[in-house]
C-alpha cells in the first residue's frame, strides 16, 4: 500500500511538472527533449532563491499547486495536444520510458550505502525536509554547511511531493539524470533514425559504466555535473542558429550547474566558452555592431547563470562567517591547508597523482584512451569510406584540452585544499576523474551522432523503405548495426540494475543496514539525546566516522559517538555522559562487560544508560 501511494504521488508530481512543460513549450517553442531539464532547472532555481529568503515551503506549495493549475488549464482548454501527439509515440520515447521504469523500480526501495550520503548528501535533504529551511550556523547535524545545495533543492521538491524516503530521493536524482540524457537525444534531427538513437543510448549506458565508482543508487553529484553541462552543450548546438533562444534555455540549466558543487564552475566555464564562440560565429550577427549585440546577450546569459553562485557565496559569507570545511573556497582555508604540506609531501602527492593518471589500471584512464580510439576510428572511417571530413576530430582536440585542465585542477585541489592524509592517498580520485570521462563520452556522442546523421544517404523523410538507403547492403548494415548497438546499450543498463540489485540484497550485512535494523529511520524532530555506539573497527568504520555519520542520519541526532575498544575499569564512568548505549557488534570484551549487568546472551541492542547501568 505504501508503494502504491508513493507511485500515485509521483504521478501527481509528474502532472505538476507537465503543466510547466506545456507552458514552456507553448511560450518558448522549446524543443521537446530540452523541456524536461529546462523545467527542472527553473523549479530548482525558484526554490533555491526562496530557500535563501527563508520561504522554502511556501515556494514549494506555490510551484507545485501552480503546475497542477496549469495542467488543468491546458486540459480544460483542449491544449494537451501540445504534449500528446502521434510524433511523441515513437520508438525512442517508448524505449526511454521503459528504461526509466526499470531504474524507478530498482531505486524506489533502495537504501543508501555510500559514506558521503550520510556525511552530507542524504543528510542535507533530510534536514531540509524536516525543517523546511536551509542549514544555519546553529545546525549541529550538518557539518559541511558551505556546500552548495543545487541538486538537494530539487530533491527537496520531489520528496516534499512524493514522500520522505531514501528511495524517493534516489528516484528524484534519477529524474535529473534522465532529463539530461533526454536533452542529448535532441541533437538527432530525425528520431526515426533508430541507429543514431542506439549510438546515443549506448554512449549514455557507457556513462553509467564509467560512473561505477559512484553509481546512481546514491546522491553524490559528480555524475550530475557533466550531464548538466552536456545538456547545455546540446541546447547550444540545437539552437546554434537561434542564439537568443539558445541563451534563454541554457541560462537556468547553467544556474543550476554552478550550485550543484563548486567544481561545477569548471564545467560551466566550458559551456561559457562554447557560448561565446557561437556568439562570434552566428550567421545572423555578421556585422560588427551585430557581433556586439550577440556578445552582450552572451555576457548577460553568463551573468544570470552566475547569480545563483554569487547569491550562495554571499549567503555563506554572512550566515557561516568563520566556518571552514573541507574544500571551502576561501583564502583562510587555502592558507591553512596548503601551509601544512612540505615540499616533500607535495612531491609525493604529485608522484602519486601521476602514477594514478598514467596507468591503465585506472578505469578513468582506460575510458579516456578507449573513447579517443573510438573517435579516431569513426573519423577515419568517414574520411576513407564516405569521403566526409567530420568535425569530430576538432571536437576531440578541444575536449582533450579540457581534460588536461581538469586534471590540473584535481591536482591543485589535492595539494592546496585537501587535508594531507586524504591528499596522500588521492581520496576520491577515481570519482572526480570519472566526471571528465563522462563529459568526454557525452561530447563525442553529441557531435559524432550529428556527423553520422549528415553522412546518411537520405537526411529526412517520413517513409522508411529500401529506397531510403543507398543499397540493400547498406540497409542490412544499418539494421544489423542498430540491433547490435541497441543490445549493447540494454546489456549495460541491465548490468547497472543487476549491480544495484546485488547491493540491495546485501544491505542487511552492510554497516548502514545494521544501524537501520538497530535504531530505525527517524523522521521526527531533532533528537537531542546523546548516543554511544560500540562496534568493531572493520574497514576503519569507526575511525573514519562512517558509523557515526550513519547513526546520525538514522537517529536524526547530532550527538553520536562510537568506540571499538574501552578500559573496563573506567568505562562505566564514561557511560555517564550518554543517554543511550548501542551495541552494534559484539565481541568478548563487551560481552564480559555486559555480563555484569545480567546480559548473558546476545548483547547487541539499545540500552538506556541510566536504567541499565545505574
Amino acid at each position: 500500500m505504501e508503494l502504491i501511494m508513493t507511485v500515485l504521488r509521483f504521478l501527481i508530481l509528474l502532472i505538476s511538472c507537465l503543466g510547466y512543460i506545456m507552458l514552456f513549450r507553448q511560450v518558448l517553442s522549446i524543443h521537446t527533449k530540452l523541456s524536461w531539464i529546462f523545467t527542472f532547472s527553473i523549479i530548482t532555481c525558484i526554490l533555491y532563491f526562496a530557500g535563501l529568503a527563508g520561504v522554502l515551503f511556501y515556494a514549494f506549495s506555490g510551484v507545485f499547486v501552480g503546475g497542477l493549475g496549469l495542467f488543468l488549464f491546458f486540459l480544460l482548454t483542449g491544449r494537451l495536444r501540445i504534449l500528446i501527439n502521434l510524433k511523441a509515440l515513437n520508438m525512442l520515447n517508448i524505449v526511454y520510458c521503459i528504461g526509466f521504469g526499470m531504474i524507478f523500480t530498482s531505486l524506489i526501495n533502495t537504501q543508501y550505502i555510500h559514506y558521503d550520503n550520510f556525511s552530507h548528501w542524504g543528510l542535507i535533504v533530510k534536514y531540509m525536509l524536516m525543517t523546511n529551511e536551509f542549514p544555519t550556523a546553529a545546525s549541529a547535524l550538518v557539518d559541511f554547511k558551505t556546500y552548495p545545495l543545487g541538486s538537494s533543492v530539487f530533491l527537496y521538491y520531489v520528496c516534499r511531493a512524493a514522500g520522505n524516503s531514501q528511495g524517493v530521493m534516489l528516484v528524484g536524482q534519477a529524474m535529473l539524470i534522465f532529463a539530461c540524457f533526454y536533452a542529448m537525444f535532441g541533437v538527432i534531427r530525425d528520431s526515426k533514425r533508430f541507429l543514431l538513437c542506439s549510438i546515443m543510448a549506448l554512449c549514455c549506458s557507457a556513462m553509467t559504466f564509467y560512473n561505477i565508482s559512484i553509481r546512481i543508487n546514491n546522491l553524490l553529484v559528480d555524475f550530475i555535473l557533466p550531464l548538466l553541462a552536456l545538456s547545455v552543450v546540446s541546447t547550444l548546438f540545437i539552437y546554434r542558429q537561434d542564439f537568443k533562444r539558445a541563451c534563454i534555455i541554457s541560462a537556468p540549466v547553467l544556474a543550476l550547474l554552478v550550485i550543484v558543487k563548486n567544481s561545477g564552475l569548471f564545467f560551466a566555464a566550458i559551456c561559457y566558452v562554447y557560448l561565446l564562440c557561437l556568439a562570434f560565429q552566428n550567421k545572423k550577427y555578421r556585422r560588427r555592431e551585430h557581433k556586439a549585440v550577440a556578445l552582450l546577450i552572451a555576457v548577460l546569459t553568463i551573468a544570470v547563470s552566475l547569480s545563483t553562485f554569487f547569491a550562495w557565496s554571499y549567503h555563506t559569507e554572512t550566515a557561516f562567517k568563520g566556518e571552514n570545511t573541507k574544500h571551502t573556497m576561501s583564502v583562510d582555508n587555502f592558507n591553512e591547508v596548503s601551509s601544512e604540506k612540505t615540499p616533500e609531501i607535495r612531491a609525493e602527492i604529485m608522484q602519486n597523482f601521476l602514477n594514478a593518471v598514467f596507468t591503465l589500471d585506472s578505469l578513468s584512464t582506460r575510458g579516456i584512451v578507449l573513447f579517443q580510439l573510438f573517435a579516431l576510428a569513426a573519423w577515419s572511417a568517414a574520411w576513407l569510406i564516405y569521403k566526409r571530413t567530420w568535425a569530430l576530430l576538432k571536437v576531440l582536440f578541444w575536449v582533450d584540452m579540457a581534460i588536461v585542465l581538469y586534471y590540473a585542477g584535481i591536482l591543485a585541489m589535492f595539494i592546496f585544499t585537501m587535508p594531507t592524509e586524504e591528499a596522500l592517498i588521492l581520496a576520491g580520485f577515481e570519482r572526480y576523474a570519472s566526471s571528465i570521462v563522462i563529459f568526454l563520452i557525452g561530447t563525442l556522442a553529441i557531435f559524432g551522432v550529428h556527423d553520422a546523421e549528415n553522412t546518411l544517404h537520405v537526411q529526412q523523410g517520413a517513409k522508411r523503405n529500401a529506397m531510403a538507403f543507398k543499397s540493400r547492403l547498406s540497409k542490412n548494415a544499418y539494421e544489423t548495426g542498430t540491433v547490435i548497438l541497441a543490445a549493447a546499450a540494454i546489456i549495460i543498463l541491465l548490468s547497472e540494475v543487476n549491480g544495484m540489485t546485488s547491493m540491495k540484497l546485501s544491505y542487511s550485512e552492510s554497516l548502514p543496514g545494521k544501524v537501520y535494523h538497530m535504531v530505525g529511520d527517524h523522521w521526527s524532530e531533532e533528537d537531542g539525546k546523546k548516543y554511544l555506539f560500540y562496534a568493531s573497527d572493520t574497514d576503519s568504520q569507526v575511525t573514519n566516522f562512517y558509523l557515526q555519520y550513519a547513526a546520525r542520519y538514522f537517529l536524526y541526532a547530532p550527538n553520536v559517538d562510537a568506540i571499538y575498544e574501552f578500559d573496563p575499569d573506567a568505562f562505566r564512568n564514561q557511560l555517564k555522559k550518554y543517554d543511550y548505549f548501542v551495541i552494534l557488534e559484539s565481541d568478548d570484551n563487551i560481552a564480559a562487560f555486559m555480563k555484569g549487568y545480567g546480559k548473558t546472551d546476545d548483547v547487541t541492542g539499545v540500552y538506556p544508560v541510566t536504567d541499565t547501568f545505574f
